[in-house]
């Protein structure tokens, strides 16, 4: 049989927060995973079926109990990873920014909005940006806080029965 794994009290405030992590319904997975293996360790669960519970592998459970102890809560948010760096960045953005925030009729263009298939050729035409993807641009603006609208259809008609028609 499993000992219960010793894990020191929690405070108040950290049980709290524990909770208010597992309850949340927008907490990321792996946290989800890590909070619920603290609160059954809390619990007198054994770290084995505790990793159980919580859907973690039995040594990485060892290695976030290690990390709560030493750093708390704190311990169990993901740690800034280096991951590959940006290829646009600084000039670049400013410019996608200021082009995709401006009037297309301003710039002589002969549309009115743009879209990511206008903005591109745009960029690689006239601003000498010629390796620049629609997703780059489109992780650029999101980063920014604008997006593209996503078209909508409609169907109008001048016929008086038109409503009950559209049902059919």
């Amino acid at each position: 049989m499993n000992r219960p794994f010793l894990l020191p009290p929690l405070s108040g405030e950290e049980l709290l927060e524990l909770q208010r992590l597992i309850r949340a319904p927008n907490t990321l997975a792996g946290l989800y995973r890590r909070c619920l293996l603290i609160w059954e360790l809390a619990a007198g669960y054994s770290i084995t079926n505790a990793s159980q519970i919580a859907n973690l592998h039995y040594t990485n459970a060892h290695k976030w109990v290690k990390r709560f102890q030493s750093e708390g809560l704190t311990g169990l948010q993901d740690r800034k990873r280096s991951g590959r760096p940006r290829v646009h960045a600084g000039e670049v953005e400013d410019l996608v920014i200021k082009i995709a925030t401006s009037r297309p009729p301003d710039l002589d263009l002969g549309f009115t909005t743009w879209s990511l298939v206008k903005l591109e050729r745009h960029l690689r035409e006239h601003s000498g940006i010629s390796a620049i993807s629609r997703e780059t641009i489109r992780h650029i603006l999101s980063r920014h806080g604008l997006r593209f609208l996503t078209g909508q259809t409609w169907c109008e008609s001048n016929d008086p029965e038109f409503e009950v028609k559209k049902t059919l």
